[in-house]
Formats: structure tokens, sequence, C-alpha cells
């Protein structure tokens, strides 16, 4: 029984939205922006093996750190 909890616990779909000030954005948008962003500037070299996201809704912005040596930031797009 428990085989079958398990199973269906990895079939579930997750969408985590940050809501803040009336608006709101859906957090896989701001990763998948974040990863597009660090592949625009490494063009593919420095693949990213840790990613650490620091949501700031009253700046607009997503901040990120990849593999502890690589800063960026991204805009929110609050809808």
């Amino acid at each position: 029984m428990t085989d079958k909890k398990e199973k269906s616990a990895v079939k579930c779909a997750e969408t985590i939205f940050l809501q803040f000030n009336g608006k709101e954005v859906c957090l896989d948008t701001v990763r998948t922006a974040i990863k597009e962003n660090y592949d625009s500037v490494k063009k593919g070299n420095d693949a990213a093996k840790d990613l650490k996201i620091y949501v700031k809704p009253e700046d607009a912005k997503a901040y990120y750190v990849i593999n502890d040596d690589y800063a960026g930031e991204v805009d929110l797009l609050l809808e």
C-alpha cells in the first residue's frame, strides 16, 4: 500500500506562486528566466550545478547565485 502512495505522490504536479501587493508571479517562470539568463551569459560553458534564488518582490526582481561564483538578477513579470 505504501508503494501506491509513493507512486501517486511522484505524479503530482506542483506550481508555486508568489503573491505580493495584489500581483502574482509563478516561481517556475522565474526559475526558467534565470536559467535562460545564465545560459545567455555563459553560452553553455560552466553548467549550473547549484542554484540559489532570492525573490525580492518589493524590487520586482529575483536575484540568483549559481555555482557559488556567478550572481545575476532577472525582473519579476508580476501579473
